[in-house]
């Protein structure tokens, strides 16, 4: 059993900018994150959502938080895929920054795959097409994910979509002293958009076999090769492609999802290709917070 959604604190924030708050969904390197309700625009429409209390000590930098905004509006403007969490907006100024996504009524990859081990390879490949699609989409538009990681897949009864789409706030909370990377040291857009293909394929491998394909670190020294230990054979050719330690070799996202997923199983419902394990566990969260917030049907 994968724990659930936590108790708001007492002394912990009942609002968040203009919304209401309802549990803790989780928290990580760049903040915590909640379950609310609210519109984060004037104008729009009330919504149910994932609400990031970004750490300020994040966003000391003028720069970064004006790219991060950019970045936000890039995607809750021009990306458009049943795939990706849409971006609701974001509040950077504040005492409380904040930034927030349309809640996604699953769990993270990561959390089932610990609970109960890996997929099956149809299960896989549908979860690859999905998340090759995603990335298609955001690169589409000018923007990378930056930060794909197991945790950053959410699989729902819909199926597999990514969620915390912030380059920039990934850069920085994952530099060790907080200061993350200038302008001038961010990688080009054509490098950018290959580590996220790289990253699709490490968190691919973590689901085909439970394991990590280096070991546990994100990034790979110049000499170690990836573990494909427990990986079907058939997955591993375009894998080890997405690893491949020159960027400009990687295959773009489009080529990777027609030789995963030619048939488009990841636009069907997840009871056609995921475990029932999974299905359980994925329904009863979506039924937690269904009864927290008191509303639905949820919408993407």
């Amino acid at each position: 059993m994968i724990d659930g959604i936590a108790r708001l604190p007492e002394a912990g924030p009942q609002r968040l900018g203009p919304f209401r708050l309802f549990g803790v969904l989780g928290s990580g390197r760049t903040g915590t994150v909640y379950l609310g309700r609210g519109a984060a625009r004037r104008g729009t429409r009330k919504r149910i959502a994932a609400v990031r209390a970004i750490r300020p000590e994040l966003l000391r930098d003028r720069q970064l938080r004006a790219l991060l905004r950019q970045e936000t509006a890039r995607v809750a403007d021009a990306v458009d895929s049943p795939f990706i969490a849409e971006a609701l907006g974001c509040e950077l100024d504040s005492e409380q920054p904040w930034l927030a996504g349309a809640f996604v009524p699953g769990l993270p990859l990561s959390a089932l795959v610990a609970s109960y081990g890996p997929l099956p390879e149809m299960s896989v490949r549908a979860l690859g097409g999905g998340l090759a699609r995603a990335l298609a989409a955001l690169h589409a538009a000018g923007t990378v994910h930056g930060d794909l990681h197991a945790g950053n897949v959410v699989l729902t009864l819909g199926g597999p979509r990514v969620v915390d789409h912030g380059a920039a706030l990934g850069r920085q909370a994952a530099s060790p002293d907080g200061t993350g990377q200038s302008a001038a040291t961010v990688p080009g857009p054509l490098t950018r958009r290959a580590e996220d293909v790289f990253s699709l394929a490490t968190v691919l491998v973590l689901a085909a076999s439970a394991r990590h394909p280096f070991a546990g670190s994100a990034l790979p020294t110049d000499r170690e090769s990836p573990d494909l230990t427990g990986v079907p054979d058939a997955l591993r050719a375009p894998l080890l492609a997405c690893l491949h330690k020159t960027p400009e070799t990687r295959p773009h996202p489009e080529a990777l999802a027609r030789a995963l997923d030619l048939s488009g199983a990841a636009g069907r419902p997840a009871r056609e290709w995921l475990p029932d394990a999974y299905l359980h566990e994925i329904h009863g969260r979506a039924e937690e917070a269904r009864k927290l917030v008191g509303r639905g049907p949820w919408r993407r």
